[in-house]
């Protein structure tokens, strides 16, 4: 049908009653960017797509994009993670996944692994890029170290019954982590030079919300050509996330004994 939105891999999330958002409290709010400006912490460019397939991964790629960003600010660490890998955990397929899911499934389930272990370039075609599956212990492995050693949350940053003041609180959460955001894709005005949700659009595509100009557009780092895009200051915005990540200290209690009885003998 001529008039059909074109889908990118976005599947809407319902905000459910227990799911925490900005403003509650539940997950700490440590200033990372005062500005809200993450331009610093721009992660390695993938596009979810080759000349040959599209993988209807966005909301994967957004979602690895994001904390990558974070990743890059906390720790001090240019992280490339594979999103093959949380694409064939999740049993991703045509027309895509969900937000919500992606995040759980790697807070929870499957961690992340470097790309350079399960590379998109290897794959030839879209039968290619979802094999090996199911996936090799040896790799889900490493995704449970990645979970031993890393504590990720995130948070809505606004629900459905906040209708207005959505651009303060998006501007509030950016000072704590880039954001995931949901877009429709993509329509330029030429006029005003920023791409805008035509009349009646709904959201086809999961991206990263990174900063912004006051008044003026919002930045966005994209998973396709032209990665960096910039949206209409009043885009209207339905659903955004706000992500944390912390490493998990390891106490070795046995080491820490033993300085405790060299402390007594000394």
């Amino acid at each position: 049908m001529a008039n059909e939105t074109k889908q990118f891999g976005y599947i809407k999330d319902s905000i459910a009653e227990e799911d925490f958002v900005l403003g509650s409290l539940q997950i700490p709010t440590e200033v990372l960017v005062s500005t809200g400006q993450w331009d610093d912490f721009l992660p390695t460019v993938e596009i979810q797509r080759t000349e040959k397939y599209e993988t209807y991964g966005c909301t994967i790629f957004g979602t690895q994009n994001a904390l990558e960003f974070l990743f890059k600010r906390v720790f001090g660490e240019l992280k490339n993670f594979s999103e093959r890998y949380i694409y064939i955990f999740t049993s991703t397929r045509p027309p895509g996944n969900s937000p919500k899911t992606i995040i759980e499934a790697i807070r929870k389930q499957c961690g992340m692994i470097d790309e350079e272990i399960l590379p998109m370039s290897k794959a030839e075609t879209y039968e290619d890029y979802i094999q090996p599956e199911p996936l090799p212990v040896m790799l889900t492995w490493k995704g449970e170290d990645f979970l031993k050693n890393h504590k990720v949350n995130w948070e809505w940053v606004f629900n459905d019954n906040q209708i207005h003041n959505r651009n303060e609180a998006i501007k509030t959460a950016l000072q704590y982590s880039p954001l995931g955001i949901a877009v429709y894709a993509w329509q330029y005005d030429y006029d005003k030079k920023v791409y805008v949700r035509s009349k009646g659009k709904e959201d086809n595509h999961w991206c990263v919300l990174y900063g912004y100009e006051e008044g003026k557009f919002w930045k966005i780092y994209d998973s396709y050509d032209s990665t960096l895009k910039q949206l209409d200051w009043n885009f209207g915005f339905e659903r955004a996330l706000r992500y944390r990540i912390e490493k998990i200290e390891h106490i070795n209690w046995w080491q820490k004994f033993i300085n405790y009885l060299k402390e007594l003998i000394k």
